[in-house]
């Protein structure tokens, strides 16, 4: 038997936390950074064809402007994105 908790329970699906609230203008900060992937990050969009699973997401540093994509799994949100403006 594994030690890692199983991804549906009961039918139900189980979210990796901080996950569900990935959406476009979201800040988000990244799980145990890299060189260069310190800081906090604006979500620029989903990218196309990343799988439901584990969406990756395209991202732009807040500080440097650098752009990168993280799976979602990598990501932890610090902000929502701001109600869009009627």
């Amino acid at each position: 038997m594994s030690s890692n908790p199983p991804l549906k329970e009961a039918g139900v699906e189980v979210q990796i936390p901080g996950m569900q609230d990935i959406e476009k203008g979201s800040e988000v900060k990244v799980r145990k950074p890299g060189q260069g992937e310190r800081g906090v990050w604006r979500v620029v969009g989903e990218v196309a064809n990343s799988g439901p699973d584990d969406p990756a997401y395209d991202l732009t540093n807040l500080v440097s402007g650098r752009r990168r994509i993280f799976r979602a799994s990598r990501l932890t949100v610090v902000r929502a994105a701001r109600p869009g403006r009627r």
